[in-house]
């Protein structure tokens, strides 16, 4: 039995620069990783030939979502007879901008090279990766990267984020990121100078890094979801601009803040409305 834990993502900065023919984004990226995450447990079963997933998540529960599509692959191409059962504990909230199914795919990609003692390297599992989600090559990555392309370009870097949590605020709004990226196609997206967030990267930065956190989706979701829209305007009267930011196409929203600040007053007052943790960052 192997067990891998598919760590949520985050998206401190998101330009979305333009759409190629082949329908995918290019896209310039901050991202980390935070130690929210589900649990996935691989285990043989006799019933040759056949992948089951089991999970608390309806979702992943149906049988023909991407995180089995990736599972079946893998035991095709690699000729894998053996029945395989995956069982998901799912953590991370679904349609909420964390890339829950991007790392839950990523996780079945290590997790079946490791049982099956398949010694792909990670440029392999990847490419595998990017051929159902861009953002899976990221999530099979353990470091904080700058991430361009559709998501395959990958440049891992270190930021010391020792005397910061990350605060994740989920209105419990599921939002559909086709839907998204299908109005920000009709629109002109605002884009913001990456040269300045990599100035602030390379100098470890990061009290200056917070102010250039940016999503170029945020006032797409803003201007077409009004709960969104009421959602960021609560956070910004309670918890301030600085820091605060959208991730992926939404509905989360991520705040850097100080270990050193105290932030009970805002999560008593709002933890029975929004989902609300303070996360390290991995």
């Amino acid at each position: 039995m192997i067990i891998e834990k598919a760590y949520a993502k985050v998206n401190l900065f998101l330009n979305v620069l333009d759409k190629r023919k082949d329908g995918y984004h290019n896209l310039e990226m901050l991202n980390v990783k935070i130690d929210l995450f589900d649990t996935l447990e691989f285990k043989l079963i006799d019933c040759p030939e056949t992948v089951i997933i089991k999970s608390n998540d309806l979702f992943l529960s149906n049988q023909e979502n991407v995180v089995i599509q990736v599972a079946r692959y893998m035991c095709r191409t690699y000729d894998i007879k053996s029945g395989l059962e995956i069982k998901i504990d799912k953590r991370i909230p679904f349609g909420a901008g964390l890339g829950g199914n991007s790392a839950d795919s990523a996780a079945v990609i290590k997790g079946i090279n490791k049982l099956f003692e398949l010694n792909l390297s990670q440029k392999e599992m990847q490419r595998i990766g990017l051929m159902y989600g861009a953002d899976i090559p990221y999530c099979l990555t353990d470091k904080a990267a700058i991430v361009t392309g559709i998501g395959e370009v990958i440049e891992e870097i270190d930021l010391d984020f020792s005397n910061y949590h990350l605060m994740l605020i989920n209105p419990r709004e599921y939002i559909s990121t086709k839907e998204v990226f299908e109005k920000a196609d009709k629109e002109k997206l605002e884009v913001f100078d990456f040269n300045e967030v990599r100035k602030f990267i390379n100098e470890n930065d990061i009290d200056s890094l917070k102010e250039k956190l940016f999503n170029s989706l945020e006032c797409i979701v803003e201007k077409n979801f009004s709960v969104i829209s009421r959602f960021k305007q609560t956070l910004v009267n309670e918890l301030g601009d600085k820091g605060l930011v959208m991730t992926g196409s939404g509905s989360s929203f991520i705040k850097l803040i100080d270990k050193k600040k105290d932030f009970s007053r805002f999560i008593n007052a709002f933890k029975g409305k929004y989902l609300i943790k303070i996360n390290d960052i991995l």
